[in-house]
């Protein structure tokens, strides 16, 4: 019996009694909640072996409570779907006692590439988006502006009397390769002192404290036409820090090839791994949603990239109390040589969770 199939034959009845215990249980450890981004499903999303309900059965099965949604992916006619499928959606929230915790949404500032849109665009943009998350139940959206033709910090200033007007927040994602002690950080820490709103913030992106490049990621370059010894060069200078410039340099003194050079491109857009976890407690208490991401659970439950043994005891020294919600990115290294079992993934990373958060 697949667990798509298990899921679907548990009674409601029976689902909500085992998820309630496992919910006081967590509760009473941590203020840390766990949730999904349906992202992390998108193999089993995009060939339709799981729908939206499926997703979110899937997350409650696991004792999470926390659903963060991809809008222009999973709500009809977006972004302005009809009535019935809101309370649809809210019914299966209810179904399985769980939680709408954030939506994400993309401000393609360049409108598909076809012209850049204007900063009054952009911004009546973000307002539509605040308004369907509203409309869902979500206090909290994150969106991604696409291009860097309007300077974002402008986005969010102009941005903010929305929020509050329609009091919802705007957790922007701090994603790798970011620095923590960036001036665009800081940036932004400067902007909320001074207009003292509740209403934006941040979504931490756990790949920012990537130690070292995901195996499944080199493992496919090689599979693909890589150097074994190159890319065990940019796995140790990665590590060490080298500066991405200097990596490419080193790599063509070794004779890389066209693959050597994509695999050292694609190392730098993770980490950096000079961040540490510590350096956390600055953003989390302006923080209203965090990406779990990882790329590949050991067999011992461990992230191999990612060190959440040092990463969650920050987060339960804090006063954060919303949801972890794990993002899967491994499967795209992987999908060229078996099938993906995304379910299986996020589950190993839930025990994970669940042990360090007690």
């Amino acid at each position: 019996m697949t667990r798509k199939h298990f899921i679907q034959t548990l009674s409601a009845a029976a689902a909500a009694t085992m998820l309630q215990g496992e919910g006081q249980a967590q509760t009473a450890r941590t203020t840390v909640k766990r949730g999904v981004t349906l992202y992390s499903y998108q193999e089993e999303y995009y060939t339709h072996a799981m729908n939206l309900e499926d997703c979110i059965a899937e997350v409650a099965s696991m004792g999470a409570e926390g659903i963060e949604i991809i809008g222009e992916e999973m709500v009809p006619n977006y972004p302005n779907p009809p009535e019935a499928w809101v309370q649809h959606f809210k019914a299966l929230l209810a179904k399985y006692h769980t939680k709408p915790a954030c939506l994400d949404t993309f401000v393609d500032i360049t409108w598909g590439g076809r012209r850049n849109m204007t900063k009054q665009e952009a911004v009546d943009t973000l307002v539509v988006q605040m308004k369907l998350a509203k409309r869902l139940g979500f206090d909290t959206f994150r969106p991604a502006f696409g291009g860097r033709t309007t300077n974002p910090m402008e986005l969010v200033k102009a941005a903010i009397p929305h929020l509050e007007e329609n009091d919802v927040r705007l957790a922007l994602e701090i994603h790798a390769p970011a620095q923590l002690d960036s001036e665009q950080i800081t940036g932004y820490l400067d902007l909320i002192s001074t207009t003292k709103t509740k209403h934006f913030g941040f979504t931490p992106d756990m790949g920012i404290f990537c130690k070292r490049v995901p195996r499944v990621m080199f493992q496919n370059f090689v599979r693909h036409g890589a150097t074994e010894k190159v890319v065990e060069y940019i796995d140790s200078a990665f590590q060490n820090g080298t500066p991405n410039d200097q990596i490419v340099a080193e790599i063509a003194k070794m004779g890389a090839n066209d693959k050597d050079r994509e695999c050292a491109a694609h190392a730098s857009g993770y980490g950096p791994a000079s961040n540490n976890p510590k350096q956390l407690a600055k953003v989390l208490p302006y923080s209203y949603n965090i990406h779990g991401k990882f790329y590949e659970m050991t067999e011992d439950l461990h992230e191999y990239s990612i060190p959440y043994d040092d990463i969650v005891p920050v987060l339960k020294a804090s006063t954060y109390d919303r949801y972890i919600n794990s993002e899967y990115e491994g499967q795209r290294w992987t999908q060229d040589a078996k099938e993906t079992d995304s379910c299986e993934e996020i589950r190993r990373q839930h025990a994970m969770l669940r042990e360090l958060l007690a």
